[in-house]
């Protein structure tokens, strides 16, 4: 890896503030995806150093080294699945959906970033409903009202969408089940 030191520090601020959403080892390998202008996904060859990212540099980034940063702190998940190199990203939520408190996590962080860079509202509203599903399954009532202000975000931009009633709905749905089972 040839990455300075001044995108070493960034990279460890990038980390620190939560940006590594999941790093997976398979072999020598890292896979990673970092929240930075827009999602990014890394691949680092611990071995050899190689690296790549999705962002303009396309690799020895601070992408790079705040997934690096991650895995040398113990965060990440190791699997032996020999389709990890072509669906990183899916092996990421395998892992995930065993532990419901870390993937509720990951996409409450992941939802708040579209928030601020879909478009379409699209991933906002997918990420939305697996939120939604997530609190089904955890008491986290602390968590409603995070969902609440993302709606609300969410109605202010795409006011004119049928998907924001629905997703206003099933939110109203879940919020009342909530104050059924206090």
């Amino acid at each position: 890896m040839d990455v300075d030191e001044k995108t070493l520090k960034k990279g460890e601020k990038y980390y620190k503030a939560g940006k590594v959403l999941w790093v997976v080892k398979y072999g020598d390998k890292l896979f990673s995806k970092v929240l930075g202008t827009y999602p990014y996904y890394v691949e680092i060859n611990t071995s050899t150093g190689e690296n790549r990212c999705t962002c303009p540099l396309g690799g020895d980034c601070k992408h790079v080294a705040a997934a690096l940063k991650a895995y040398e702190s113990g965060v990440y998940f190791e699997t032996f699945d020999r389709h990890t190199e072509l669906f990183p990203e899916a092996i990421a939520m395998e892992f995930l959906a065993e532990v419901p408190e870390l993937a509720l996590d990951v996409t409450i962080k992941e939802l708040r970033f579209a928030l601020n860079t879909d478009e379409s509202g699209s991933e906002t509203a997918r990420l939305f409903r697996r939120a939604l599903l997530l609190l089904q399954a955890l008491d986290r009532p602390e968590v409603l009202h995070v969902l609440e202000e993302v709606l609300e975000e969410y109605r202010h931009v795409f006011s004119d969408y049928r998907l924001t009633e629905k997703l206003e709905g099933e939110f109203r749905e879940l919020r009342e089940r909530s104050k059924g089972g206090v």
